[in-house]
């Protein structure tokens, strides 16, 4: 008998003939299903956090005090603060290699490519446009190359010295913070801070009564120091650069 086949008929024997097959031979499925081990290192780890395999605190930037402190030795050497011939030479080398635009003053824009690229600072800190921004401005006050406004807005050769100093330290002040944050929480609580007022005094900051500077420092009363707290404090009490400027 003869049966005539058209479009609709075609699909319909086509599509029983895949379930059929499909049926006889069904397709292998994996399902991963965890040890008892991993459910318990699952149910361990926190949401959202990330440690160390060594369990060390780590920063926002993801390097241990420890690490921060290894990197901060090689920075510390490449920084030319000395008031030596040595010194002053590789100063006059790296300002021309900072001057890019050859005006013979670096904008803070050149003077922040020049940290990143030339002197590669940024493997030391995440914050490298903050430190720069803060050093830059510190240096401006004491240097020469002022607007007919009376308002400073680059830095000369005269004050790059200046400049570099304060760099140094406002990288310090970093490891200074590692140091006394314990805790690795990005904050010095009091106790902290009462261990280590004896290295900051050291340093050159005039601490005084620890509790009564702790209290001065925490402009918000949190009960804890910030590293900007920090800072902004330790900027009014020794970040001056000792020495004589570069002669332009």
């Amino acid at each position: 008998m003869y049966i005539k086949h058209n479009s609709e008929t075609t699909l319909s024997i086509c599509f029983f003939s895949f379930v059929y097959t499909l049926f006889q031979n069904p397709p292998h499925i994996h399902i991963h299903t965890p040890t008892q081990d991993q459910q318990q290192q699952q149910q361990q780890q926190p949401m959202g956090c990330s440690t160390s395999s060594t369990g060390a605190p780590k920063s926002t930037e993801g390097r241990t005090a420890a690490e921060r402190q290894t990197a901060w030795e090689g920075i510390r050497a490449h920084l030319p603060r000395a008031s030596t011939p040595a010194d002053e030479q590789r100063r006059v080398e790296l300002f021309q290699q900072f001057d890019k635009s050859g005006r013979e003053r670096l904008s803070y824009d050149e003077v922040l490519a020049g940290c990143r690229d030339v002197l590669h600072l940024e493997a030391f800190t995440a914050h490298l446009p903050d430190i720069v921004q803060r050093a830059f401005a510190k240096a401006r006050e004491l240097g020469p190359a002022a607007t007919s406004e009376g308002r400073v807005d680059a830095v000369t050769f005269a004050s790059f010295r200046l400049l570099l100093c304060y760099i140094y330290d406002y990288f310090e002040l970093t490891v200074l913070f590692d140091e006394a944050d314990t805790s690795g929480n990005m904050l010095i609580g009091r106790e902290e801070w009462e261990r280590a007022a004896p290295r900051i005094a050291a340093w050159g900051a005039a601490v005084g009564d620890a509790a009564a500077t702790f209290r001065a420092i925490d402009t918000n009363g949190s009960g804890s120091i910030t590293f900007d707290e920090f800072a902004a404090w330790a900027a009014a009490q020794k970040l001056e650069a000792e020495g004589d400027q570069d002669k332009a």
